[in-house]
Formats: structure tokens, sequence, C-alpha cells
């Protein structure tokens, strides 16, 4: 539906701009013409995320990767980002898990990798964490912003505990 795309569109453009709100507005817009789009879906997640609202980012990702039959693995990726931040990292190492078994893409992987190592972190599984840091660094330093990915989990594991057992 080229209406729905355009809305997307639109939403995308608002969204870069800093209005969430507005994107938010233009996406649900093109959802009313397209509610089985999983591309619209996982945007609107993306703008929730950054509204803070991670109970609805999460519905709209998985609600977009069951759409997709578990095929469009941004939003799987995405969705264990928000579970970072509501402190489901069991769910976020999950579902990255699937992802780096399932995609082929090279920026989607790294992402996972990225997402898999932050909610290895936030668990304090910090050996596995850094496993997953090296792992980038060694694979994916051709990937745009993985550099910042990289020095911000850097920083991230200076506070990670690992717990013996």
């Amino acid at each position: 539906n080229n209406k729905a795309r355009d809305l997307n569109e639109k939403g995308i453009e608002l969204s870069r701009n800093g209005n969430y709100k507005e994107g938010n507005v233009a996406f649900l817009r093109a959802l009313e013409l397209e509610p089985n789009n999983p591309t619209t879906l996982s945007n609107l997640g993306l703008n929730k995320y950054f509204e803070d609202d991670y109970d609805n980012s999460i519905k709209y990702f998985q609600e977009s990767y069951k759409l997709s039959d578990s095929t469009y693995h941004i939003a799987a990726v995405n969705l264990a980002m928000s579970y970072f931040y509501i402190e489901e990292y069991d769910k976020g190492i999950e579902i990255t898990n699937y992802v780096i078994e399932h995609a082929v893409n090279k920026n989607t992987l790294s992402s996972a990798y990225v997402n898999r190592a932050l909610n290895h972190i936030g668990k304090n599984n910090c050996k596995e964490a850094k496993t997953d840091i090296i792992y980038i660094y060694k694979n994916y330093r051709d990937v745009e912003n993985i550099e910042y990915h990289i020095k911000d989990l850097a920083e991230k594991m200076k506070n990670c505990v690992q717990q013996r057992v």
C-alpha cells in the first residue's frame, strides 16, 4: 500500500528529527491501512523505546517479530535492547541467541551480539559479555557505529561483577 508506505516514511523522518509524538501518529495511521506490517510495527516500537516507554516498545517489537514469522530480526534485536532496560536480561539473551543462530545480515548480527553482551552485563555474566565484546571487536569492526558500541560496552563492563557459584 503506497499510502501506508508514505506514512511509514513520514513517521521515520519525523522521528529522526526527534518528533516522536508526530512520528507515532504517522505510524499508527500507516497501521490502520496495513495492520500487519512488521516494519511499521517495529518503527513504532523504536519510537516507544526512545520515549522510554519500554512496555509498549516490547509489545510492538514482539508483534512485529511474530508477524514476520521470526524473520524480521532487527525487531528482535531491538526487543533485546528493551528487555535490558526493564532488567529482563534472560529474555534479552534468549532472543539474541535466536537471532545469532538464524540471521545472516552482518549489521543485524553485530547488533545482536552488542545487545546480548549488554544483557550479559546487566545479569553480571561478565565472562560471557567479555567473550561477546571480543567477538564483536574481531568480526564487526567495519560495521557502522560499532566502535561506539564497543566503547560503551567496555565502559559498562567496569561495573560488571561476576557472581561466584
